[in-house]
């Protein structure tokens, strides 16, 4: 399966030695969830990781990048997935379908897939969260991801998110980040990677 974030940066990279790094800071059973995994690359490789130590969550659409929740269809928001959707043109690889038959081939029972968009109510069945990535590239889609994790996420877990470092690359993700998810006060920055991965990692204060 593929990993965007392997391909285009080397965001994918860091994510697993943050994941692998759980396996032996935390005791109790890990659970993890990816909000945006196209391709599903990146919840595969944590189901391996996890296997028998943890689950993962992979929350998409599965039908491609919900451009109508844009706050503009000309703003880059909506239109910066099309790249790889020309580059990767494969778009059954991009279904539920393919994507769970995928990973039930290879025995990953522990990588649960939620289809849809997501709303206040995508996380009810999950109690506490050691990991997160928000990589949804809109707006709208980043805030509501953010309310579903921010009060999940335990004292000794990671958050992440992709897409909002440095400031030009998707502005208003940059923006809410900065003046909404900083000055909250509950978070710690542990690493940034703003050139070469976009990603930014916090932990609670």
């Amino acid at each position: 399966m593929r990993t965007i974030n392997a391909i285009s940066n080397s965001a994918q990279e860091t994510l697993l030695d943050y994941c692998q790094k759980l396996l032996t800071e935390v005791d109790t059973p890990l659970i993890g969830a990816e909000f945006g995994i196209a391709y599903g690359g990146g919840v595969e490789s944590i189901g391996k990781l996890w296997k028998g130590r943890g689950v993962v969550y992979g929350f998409d659409t599965f039908a491609g990048h919900p451009k109508q929740l844009a706050v503009d269809l000309q703003n880059v928001e909506a239109w910066c997935m099309d790249y790889w959707y020309a580059k990767y043109p494969i778009f059954f690889e991009l279904s539920y379908e393919y994507q769970r038959a995928e990973l039930d081939r290879q025995g990953l029972d522990n990588v649960i897939l939620k289809k849809g968009l997501i709303n206040k109510h995508s996380c009810d069945d999950i109690p506490y969260l050691n990991y997160a990535l928000l990589d949804l590239d809109i707006l709208a889609s980043m805030k509501t991801g953010y309310e579903l994790v921010k009060d999940r996420i335990t004292e000794d877990g990671y958050l992440f998110f992709h897409d909002v470092i440095p400031y030009n690359h998707l502005p208003l993700l940059n923006k809410w980040f900065l003046n909404e998810v900083m000055q909250s006060g509950l978070w710690k920055i542990i690493g940034e990677w703003p050139h070469d991965k976009f990603l930014v990692g916090v932990r609670r204060v």
